[in-house]
């Protein structure tokens, strides 16, 4: 497969970004072995990054999905991989990880296809292996890594800051807002957007989409009587609450389908995350984009839709996450001290407190 097949554009850059963010966040993965997935497109780029660090092995697993097989997921991550030299130290697994991955790896990272991360998988893992999240805390899922089991084994679970200054992905939230409402049909400029935001996200959208020329109405309240005048006039309605766990626009949610279509007979709904009747929606003639629509936790579009340096930057600073636990984790510091001294000391370390648990 080409790369710009790939969507990760020519070697050439491939090797800048990924070289870039591991002399950036001095990644050091020598004498670590790292589970992580091979994903599709962009996502088969992380095992490159852990290659490019230095990794012993990468064990690349990866599993048919809708957005790509196994196998070409595998052969691209090889590709990537031999970019930095690294084909010798990639091992690639079709299918579930098992026993025999999870207790080589020092580093487990929680992306798709390895979770979940459950207790049956947790008790062959090294006792001084670590999960990092490629993801910050806040976005933790119960049903991705089970926490109470990594505790009891005194595995270390930590979020990844996207804010931190070596990072900043975050703030691509508003150019990927921004991409989808032009896919919608959105100018952009002069439309009128109401973000329907409590969580992190919601400000940040708004502040790229004010600089961007959009008329924004950014709420945590779709019922207030301003915001109904807000959806009356607006274009669109962009949905972004990844936290919650039921859908938003539905029976029973923030608004009732069939009261949207009544307060704004003209509006569309954009998922940027959190999950919406669509089939209700639809046929009160209201459009929902994207296709298809997804349901709670999840957005309907990752950072890798912008393009790789968003992905490159976050897997890299996940790995050093992992890093910095692991290596405190073989220093003798237990789970408990190696979280919270971590936590106290990076910027890029975030811990999950007992109300995300």
């Amino acid at each position: 497969m080409g790369f710009h097949a790939m969507g990760v554009g020519s070697p050439g850059r491939v090797r800048r970004l990924v070289a870039g963010a591991v002399e950036r966040l001095d990644l050091r993965l020598q004498g670590l072995r790292v589970l992580t997935e091979a994903g599709s497109g962009v996502y088969a780029l992380t095992p490159a990054i852990a290659i490019a660090a230095g990794a012993d092995e990468v064990i690349a697993v990866s599993r048919d999905s809708a957005y790509g097989a196994a196998e070409a997921n595998l052969a691209a991550a090889s590709q990537l991989a031999a970019l930095f030299d690294g084909a010798s130290r990639l091992t690639r697994l079709a299918g579930r990880p098992g026993p025999r991955e999870i207790a080589r790896a020092d580093i487990i990272t929680n992306l798709g296809f390895v979770r979940p991360i459950d207790a049956g998988l947790l008790a062959h893992a090294k006792p001084t292996a670590a999960v990092p999240l490629m993801c910050e805390a806040w976005e933790w899922r119960d049903g991705d890594v089970d926490l109470a089991a990594c505790r009891q084994l005194g595995i270390p679970v930590l979020g990844t800051n996207e804010d931190a200054a070596a990072v900043g992905v975050f703030d691509y939230s508003g150019p990927l807002a921004g991409r989808l409402l032009f896919e919608a049909g959105f100018e952009v400029w002069r439309s009128s957007v109401v973000v329907f935001g409590p969580d992190r996200f919601g400000p940040v959208i708004a502040r790229w989409l004010e600089r961007a020329g959009s008329d924004v109405h950014l709420t945590a309240d779709l019922r207030s009587p301003a915001t109904r005048r807000a959806l009356a006039d607006a274009d669109a309605l962009l949905v972004a609450d990844y936290a919650r766990r039921t859908a938003i626009v539905a029976e029973g949610g923030e608004i009732d389908p069939a009261d949207l279509a009544a307060v704004a007979p003209a509006i569309s709904v954009v998922q940027f995350a959190g999950a919406v009747d669509a089939a209700s929606l639809a046929r009160l003639g209201i459009p929902v984009y994207p296709h298809p629509p997804v349901g709670p936790q999840r957005m309907a579009r990752t950072l890798a839709h912008l393009g790789p340096r968003p992905v490159v930057d976050l897997h890299a600073a996940g790995l050093k996450v992992g890093e910095l636990a692991c290596r405190a984790r073989l220093a003798g510091l237990s789970r408990e001290d190696a979280e919270a001294r971590l936590t106290a000391a990076s910027e890029l370390v975030q811990a999950i407190g007992a109300s995300d648990a």
